[in-house]
């Protein structure tokens, strides 16, 4: 195994945070552990970007939303951001960092929805929450100051997979397409972790059975359309993607094998594997150079997605 540079003292920093075997913790003790990592990896405050909040309803509670907004940028469209953890760890804190980078460094509005976890709140109920987010944002509802008709969706981990069923669900209601997909280590196919699988650095099998069986607690959920969209599910109309892969991730099949379905119904994708990183670091884009261009070229690709013309760079 032959990581890049950095990812080897990123993989040890983040054991030494959250421990291998964290998930069998109580939940609560995991998400105060999963919160620390951002004392470990600290960020500064980006510059040039504005942060607000605000509350949409959703079909069954309010929906706390997060918004980015670049000072002094002329680009239009907006990325809805959905931030992994399993489904069970994180909240708009965890990945604030990320996001606010990704508002500077492509000049889109970022609007990050704060949904419902499980167990406490299984399939359906976060990807319900995101849904009503988007209807939001897409209905006028969020005090943005740009335009909605280029909505990129994105997401790391957990949360591409729930950026590409939210792309489903969108094709599937009838509502106006998406303009791209940005998908960073997608988890899609969760029937690989009912019983353990293959670890991975910073990702073991257990964990995964764990939040498989947090997330989708039955065969039939676990094998739905919406919670695995590489056994069931459909590809057809759906928007066009950039997908980044890394080698070392357990889940890197995920990202092959769903860039081959888009192509298989004539969408537009690109797949990036790169060398020698782990399972979506996001947090290791100071300590690698190899992430910080590999993050760089994800970047690049939102805004092509969003069709920013040239003039606006």
């Amino acid at each position: 195994m032959a990581f890049a540079d950095g990812i080897q003292e990123f993989i040890d920093r983040s054991n030494k945070v959250l421990y291998p075997d964290f998930y069998k913790l109580p939940v609560q003790q995991q998400r105060d552990l999963y919160l620390r990592l951002n004392d470990e990896f600290a960020f500064p405050e980006t510059e040039n970007v504005k942060v607000s909040s605000q509350v949409v309803q959703g079909p069954e509670v309010q929906v706390p939303v997060r918004i980015y907004t670049p000072i002094g940028s002329r680009r239009q469209g907006v990325v809805f951001y959905l931030r992994g953890g399993g489904f069970v760890l994180g909240s708009a804190d965890s990945h604030h960092s990320a996001i606010a980078d990704l508002c500077r460094q492509t000049g889109l509005t970022v609007v990050a929805p704060d949904f419902r976890l499980a167990p406490e709140h299984p399939f359906p109920a976060p990807l319900e929450d995101c849904y009503a987010a988007l209807l939001a944002l897409r209905n006028g509802e969020l005090d943005i100051d740009t335009a909605t008709d280029a909505v990129i969706i994105a997401g790391d981990s957990s949360g591409a997979n729930m950026a590409v069923v939210v792309a489903m669900m969108v094709r599937d209601r009838q509502q106006p397409p998406l303009a791209g997909q940005a998908l960073i280590s997608p988890v899609l196919d969760f029937s690989r972790w009912r019983h353990g699988g293959d670890d991975a650095p910073l990702l073991s099998g257990g964990e995964m059975e764990f939040f498989t069986a947090c997330y989708a607690p039955t065969t039939g959920q676990v094998r739905h359309a919406y919670v695995s969209p590489l056994i069931s599910g459909s590809f057809h109309d759906l928007p066009p993607a950039y997908i980044m892969g890394a080698s070392e991730d357990s889940l890197v099949q995920d990202a092959v094998r769903y860039s081959e379905h888009l192509q298989q119904q004539g969408i537009a994708v690109e797949l990036t594997i790169e060398p020698g990183l782990v399972h979506a670091p996001l947090r290791a884009r100071r300590l690698s150079r190899s992430m910080a261009q590999a993050w760089a070229r994800y970047c690049d690709a939102v805004t092509r997605l969003a069709r920013v013309p040239e003039e606006a760079y």
